[in-house]
């Protein structure tokens, strides 16, 4: 089967891009022709794969996205593969996987220049909306819901995955205990520690943490992911400097997460949130708001808390001192879930794989 894959910038190194990485590969081991089409590959570690780069013209973010799409139409045109996913919205394709919350929800607000909301409205509806037939891969139910509510597809169209979770993961989870991160982070081992992993810690909410943190005097937090100086302002506002540890994101970030006692994320927006699953894989329970994705799981494993929708600064100061008072039991709950979930290990892969195969053209 000839598969074609389309995502803008496979170097952005997100979450979006780490899944297509791993799709790409999973459907090259199960003996098909696969080729990623993108804009920018400047990212070591992918001499395994067949990458052609499609050059696109505009100054504008979303000018540059309406020409990427029409690049990938024009390829699929030509090449005629027996199926195209696609990780961005782009008519005519196959299969979308959906990263991302729908933009005809969104609070766009004075950001809502004319020519950008058209140009992403007109391609998000090109692919849910009826008449389009493109097949959808959704994270979690409620991401599913909220667009079906917004378009209203043929419910046949959309698939939920299950839990987004990359091998090394599971490899990192089985090692753990082989490092001691703590001492590396000079915090001891009876202090109690919480763990923040966002790449764009204001949409994950750190400085919402931050703000609650200064009530808890004995708790300290290691934050991954950013450096930006905005973060170290707010560590600085809040005098938090002795408790606060600021670290990259790292590619063992299980282990960053296991040294901790539970994970912090109160996220402003989180289509899903593979930290959450992250935290679950490696048994340490999750403080999250109700914005993320998976915070689902986190209720059905009981393995933590979710913060009800409006956030309020009151609702994270009381889950702090109930996760902090609960935690033996939420810590068990969690060591539970990961058994669990090490049997799911690359479910969501050959759910997409399967799909695809079904739904190639004959």
């Amino acid at each position: 089967m000839k598969v074609v894959l389309a995502i803008f910038k496979l170097d952005k190194q997100g979450g979006k891009e780490r899944d297509c990485v791993a799709i790409a590969r999973h459907l090259a081991a199960r003996g098909h022709d696969v080729t990623v089409l993108t804009t920018s590959a400047e990212v070591a570690g992918l001499g395994d794969l067949r990458i052609e780069k499609l050059r696109v013209r505009g100054l504008a973010n979303h000018v540059l996205l309406r020409e990427f799409a029409r690049a990938v139409i024009a390829h699929q045109r030509r090449t005629a593969p027996d199926v195209l996913l696609a990780f961005e919205r782009i008519p005519e394709s196959d299969f979308h996987y959906v990263a991302d919350g729908a933009a005809i929800l969104r609070d766009w607000r004075w950001l809502a220049w004319p020519p950008r909301r058209r140009t992403k409205l007109a391609l998000e509806r090109a692919v849910f909306a009826s008449p389009a037939k493109t097949r959808l891969f959704f994270l979690t139910e409620r991401q599913r819901d909220e667009y079906c509510i917004a378009y209203d597809f043929e419910p046949s169209r959309a698939s939920v995955l299950p839990m987004v979770l990359h091998d090394d993961r599971y490899v990192a989870a089985r090692k753990l205990g082989a490092t001691n991160r703590r001492a590396e982070l000079r915090i001891s081992d009876d202090a109690l520690l919480a763990v923040s992993v966002a790449v764009d810690p204001k949409l994950k909410g750190v400085d919402r943490s931050l703000a609650a943190l200064k009530l808890y005097p004995k708790l300290h937090l290691v934050i991954a992911g950013s450096d930006s100086a905005w973060l170290h302002r707010r560590v600085v506002r809040h005098d938090l400097e002795d408790r606060v540890r600021i670290v990259p994101y790292v590619a063992e970030v299980i282990d960053l997460i296991a040294a901790a006692d539970f994970m912090l994320h109160p996220a402003r927006s989180e289509a899903a949130g593979q930290v959450v699953g992250e935290a679950l894989l490696a048994g340490v329970p999750v403080l999250a708001s109700a914005a993320c994705g998976y915070a689902g799981e986190i209720e059905r494993s009981g393995a933590g808390l979710v913060l009800p929708e409006p956030f309020q600064h009151e609702a994270l100061v009381n889950g702090l001192a109930t996760m902090i008072d609960t935690l033996p039991v939420l810590r068990a709950a969690a060591a539970a879930r990961a058994k669990s979930l090490q049997q799911q290990r690359g479910a969501w892969l050959a759910a997409i794989a399967d799909s695809l195969e079904r739904g190639a053209k004959p």
